[in-house]
């Protein structure tokens, strides 16, 4: 696993003015980029970008999903899978080694230069998951270390889909001292429309996150991927929102409750007189390549403005509980938002899983940047994305 601790603690050496004589071995352990090296790439994906992962610094299952149709599992029996690791690592299988994927997982060991720790992975295959989109945040749970929640979709199947991320895991790099039900996102049961909701609040992230001009982290909920290495390093390009989608959306509904901190503050820390938090609720669709072909997602700067976008639905009438009313005493708002389209969709690519869909759900509308109101407190339930039958 990443040792975030260990970078941390180099970086405030280094910020600090420290001098190190003697640069230690690499702690890392990671598989950071794995390709298919097979004859048969046209017959196990729809492009050649599709035999690429770039694997997630949190994530330790790498899943290639084969094109729609695909039968003859023989072409997964040997294959080999060059992977990109970090300096100094080994890993076992190693990237020569020829594989059989055919009805099974392969676990490849990474192990640290320095031989102290070691991490596995597990790749499979497996035919491409369609998007939940009656979403009741219903299945969630907490993840290893027990810190936080982490959400899932379950198929009528049985099937999980890991298709939410949050930034949970970047909260726990600047407020380590955080337990269960302390993060920004969390899951709510107090008043939900049934079972579960979800619970998003803007969190102060102390010391540690000031020094960083990361004052607050707003709660958030989105189908994507969050990249916790790059959290300090990037904060916009750890979010990475969507997922392969191949159906239209027509419609984004559900219901929501927010009620605004008292006190708007920017980056820097320095109170906004005046302004008053929004939460941000929206589903947006968009092309998954770029120009030239190659694999493309949205981040944190270019979510709503990025001309790969074809379609939006967002929420803007947004409505506040009034002042010194309980949020559990609140009415739930209901929202039923149209998909607005900007350009025609290509049903070809639509049918190859060219376009990715993502749901987001944000405590404070600039959070992203850093910026908005410690306590503001967003709940969300019974959401839904209605497609074209």
């Amino acid at each position: 696993m990443k040792k975030i601790f260990f970078g941390l603690s180099l970086f405030m050496a280094f910020s600090l003015g420290s001098c190190i004589q003697d640069e230690p071995l690499n702690s890392e352990c990671d598989i950071e980029q794995v390709s298919v090296v097979s004859e048969n790439q046209d017959v196990l994906f729809f492009s050649p970008h599709d035999a690429v992962k770039i694997v997630p610094s949190a994530s330790s299952n790498i899943v290639f999903y084969v094109r729609e149709g695909f039968t003859d599992s023989t072409a997964l029996e040997a294959l080999r899978l060059d992977m990109k690791i970090t300096p100094g690592a080994t890993i076992w299988p190693t990237s020569d080694s020829i594989v059989n994927l055919r009805d099974r997982e392969v676990v490849y060991t990474v192990t640290s230069e320095d031989g102290l720790w070691h991490r596995d992975y597990r790749v499979r295959f497996a035919h491409t998951p369609s998007l939940e989109t009656d979403l009741q945040f219903e299945n969630f749970r907490v993840e290893e270390r027990g810190r936080y929640e982490e959400w899932f979709e379950r198929t009528d199947e049985g099937t999980l889909i890991n298709q939410w991320a949050t930034g949970n895991p970047g909260y726990a790099i600047s407020r380590s001292s955080a337990v269960l039900g302390e993060y920004p996102t969390v899951a709510y049961d107090a008043d939900a429309m049934s079972g579960h909701a979800v619970k998003l609040t803007t969190c102060d992230t102390g010391d540690f996150g000031s020094m960083m001009s990361m004052p607050i982290a707003a709660g958030n909920l989105f189908i994507g991927t969050f990249d916790v290495a790059n959290a300090l390093l990037d904060a916009m390009a750890a979010t990475r929102f969507g997922l392969p989608f191949n159906q239209k959306p027509l419609r984004f509904q559900g219901y929501y409750k927010y009620h605004p901190g008292d006190v708007f503050i920017n980056r820097k820390g320095t109170v906004q007189p005046g302004r008053i938090d929004e939460p941000d609720l929206y589903a947006v669709l968009y092309k998954n390549t770029d120009d030239h072909g190659l694999p493309f997602t949205l981040e944190g700067d270019n979510v709503l403005t990025h001309p790969n976008i074809v379609a939006l639905a967002r929420v803007n009438d947004r409505v506040h509980i009034p002042d010194g009313v309980e949020m559990k005493d609140a009415e739930w708002t209901y929202f039923d938002i149209p998909f607005e389209y900007n350009k025609e969709l290509d049903e070809e690519v639509l049918k190859t899983n060219g376009y990715n869909l993502s749901v987001v759900f944000t405590s404070s509308i600039e959070g992203a940047t850093f910026c908005g109101a410690v306590g503001s407190t967003l709940l969300v339930d019974e959401v839904k994305v209605v497609c074209e039958e």
